[in-house]
């Protein structure tokens, strides 16, 4: 596991103890990883996002879309 010193505003520190947001981790480390983590994930949904911003302007990709719904348009029918 890496060791990090990390420094944080007083105010924010203070608003962390207040609202007992310390005490639901074990350890203050803990928290900051798992905030890191969600920074991560909040990170990766954006970007995604922002790829299918820029896929659903994309001809060729709206083109190969429509392509797979209509081979596939008729499989929600199909009895087994």
């Amino acid at each position: 596991m890496l060791r990090k010193t990390v420094t944080i505003n007083d105010s924010l520190y203070d608003v962390l103890k207040s609202t007992n947001i310390t005490k639901q981790y074990s350890s203050f480390s803990e928290l900051v990883s798992n905030a890191l983590e969600l920074l991560i994930e909040k990170n990766k949904k954006e970007q995604y996002k922002k790829a299918m911003i820029e896929a659903s302007q994309d001809k060729l990709y709206i083109q190969d879309m429509e392509d797979i719904i209509n081979d596939f348009k008729y499989v929600d029918f199909e009895e087994k």
